[in-house]
C-alpha cells in the first residue's frame, strides 16, 4: 500500500515537473523572441503585435480605471497605418521620446490622448498623463504613436526590468531550467535502471522456468528408461 502510495506521489511530481519545465522553457522562448525582434531603441518587445513595456515614472497615476504608476507593466498593442485611424480621445497611446520628463533619458512615453486635430492635411494628438497637476505634452503627429495600451499588471516592472539584466536572466530564468533539467535527468537514469531490472527479472525469471521444464524433462527421460529396463527384465523372467 505504502509503494503504491510512493509510486503515486513519485507519478504526479513528475508531472508537475514537466509541466513547469515545459511552461518555463515556453516563456523562455518567447521572452526571447520578443527582444530577438527589437532592431532599434524604439522598438518595442513583442509577439505577433502583442508586446508590453514596463512603466518609468508616475505620469499617469490617477484615479480612472486603466490609470497606472511607475513599475507596472503594461499590455500594448502595436500600430499600424490603420489602427492609428481608429484612435480616440480617452485612449493610452505609446509613442517614443528623446526626452523623458523627469528623468531626461530617451524612452518610452504612455499618455493619453486628450486631444486629435488636422493641420494641412496631417492628423496630430495630444496627450497628457493622469496625475494631479500634470501638464499636456507637445502635440506629435499620430504616425509617431508605436502602440495603444490594451493592460495592465501591478508592480511587475522591478522583476521584469531585473529578469533583463544578466543576473536575474541567469538567477530566475537558467538556473530554474538547469535544475528542471538535472532533476529530469535523474528520473530519466532510474526510469533506465528500472527498466533494465525489470527485463534482467525476465530474463532470470524465463531462464528458470527453462531449466525447469530441463530436470522435468530429464526425470521424465530417466522414468522411461527404468521402466523401459524394468520392461525388459519381465519379458525375461517370463521367457525363462
Amino acid at each position: 500500500m505504502n509503494q503504491d502510495k510512493a509510486k503515486q506521489g513519485t507519478k504526479v511530481g513528475k508531472i508537475v515537473l514537466n509541466v513547469f519545465f515545459y511552461a518555463v522553457l515556453v516563456l523562455l522562448v518567447l521572452f526571447s523572441f520578443a527582444n530577438m525582434k527589437l532592431k532599434q531603441k524604439d522598438d518595442i518587445a513583442n509577439l505577433f503585435g502583442r508586446g508590453f513595456v514596463t512603466v518609468l515614472t508616475d505620469s499617469m497615476t490617477g484615479d480612472q480605471e486603466n490609470s497606472f504608476t511607475v513599475n507596472d507593466v503594461i499590455f500594448v498593442r502595436l500600430l499600424d497605418e490603420d489602427s492609428r485611424q481608429d484612435l480616440q480621445v480617452g485612449d493610452i497611446v505609446t509613442y517614443f521620446s528623446m526626452k523623458i520628463p523627469g528623468l531626461n533619458i530617451q524612452g518610452f512615453i504612455t499618455h493619453r490622448i486628450i486631444e486629435i486635430f488636422t493641420l494641412d492635411d496631417e492628423t496630430f494628438i495630444v496627450t497628457q498623463g493622469d496625475k494631479d497637476g500634470a501638464i499636456p505634452d507637445d502635440p506629435i503627429n499620430i504616425t509617431e504613436t508605436i502602440a495603444v495600451y490594451t493592460g495592465q499588471l501591478k508592480g511587475a516592472g522591478r522583476a521584469l526590468k531585473y529578469l533583463q539584466t544578466p543576473t536575474g536572466f541567469a538567477v530566475f530564468v537558467i538556473l530554474p531550467v538547469a535544475l528542471i533539467l538535472m532533476v529530469e535527468a535523474v528520473f530519466l537514469v532510474r526510469n533506465i535502471i528500472q527498466i533494465n531490472n525489470e527485463k534482467l527479472k525476465e530474463k532470470f525469471a524465463s531462464e528458470t522456468q527453462n531449466q525447469t521444464f530441463d530436470v522435468e524433462a530429464e526425470k521424465e527421460r530417466i522414468r522411461q528408461q527404468i521402466l523401459e529396463e524394468m520392461k525388459k527384465q519381465d519379458e525375461t523372467k517370463n521367457k525363462a
